[in-house]
């Protein structure tokens, strides 16, 4: 399985690319900084350079899509200077990515989202609401509306703890993480997540607990 991500040199995104690989599966960076690859490639990451200042962006990242299996989304909002936000205009990095997945046939797309308030909270808070969980929240409705088998996490506080391989799932029309999680369970339950076809279509919170990774993401068909 060939799996394009963005946010391939986060904490999150490092330990994301351990866990494909040691699935077998090839993970295929989108980097800005072309410095940056030489110590992907070591990693056994493939790099792809994107120039957000260069009309080409949109085609490389279809290009990138070629012969993939998959796609994550774990970097931030994107939407700073540089950024692939600020680059394509209307288009923000979920629209950019989700848009080139469905042109490209790939189906399974993966979000990682944030820990939002509720719904009726998000409402109330308006103009209060950070402009980062906004731009999360407008990340999961612009995947959400493409035709693709997508999933959408949104993790309890990251941190960076040894990994337990045990997770508390919350699914629902609305849900919220319940606590922490460990950024290599969260990349873990990521990586499970990208065969499990209990996933799709759903938004599931996670966060630490007391189920076996696999077998959290089984139950979801109970």
């Amino acid at each position: 399985m060939r799996v394009v991500t963005l946010g391939i040199t986060t904490g999150l995104g490092a330990r994301l690319a351990e866990s494909l690989l040691d699935r077998g599966m090839t993970p295929v960076g989108l980097i800005r900084k072309a410095e940056q690859a030489p110590a992907l490639e070591a990693a056994g990451v493939e790099p792809v350079v994107l120039d957000t200042h260069s009309d080409e962006l949109r085609a490389t990242v279809m290009r990138a899509m070629t012969g993939a299996d998959a796609v994550v989304l774990a970097a931030g909002t994107g939407t700073g200077p540089g950024s692939l936000g600020a680059a394509t205009v209307a288009a923000s990095p979920a629209a950019l990515l989700s848009g080139a997945a469905e042109r490209a046939g790939v189906r399974r797309f993966v979000l990682v989202s944030a820990l939002l308030p509720g719904a009726a909270a998000r409402s109330a808070l308006g103009d209060g609401l950070s402009s980062y969980l906004r731009e999360k929240a407008n990340a999961e409705q612009a995947v959400c509306e493409r035709d693709l088998d997508w999933c959408v996490l949104r993790p309890g506080t990251l941190e960076d703890e040894p990994p337990t391989g045990r997770i508390l799932l919350r699914s629902g029309v609305d849900p919220g993480p319940t606590g922490r999680i460990g950024r290599a369970d969260f990349a873990r339950t990521i990586t499970e997540a990208l065969a499990a076809p209990q996933v799709v279509r759903r938004i599931l919170a996670v966060s630490t607990g007391p189920h076996e990774i696999p077998a959290a993401l089984a139950a979801l068909d109970t």
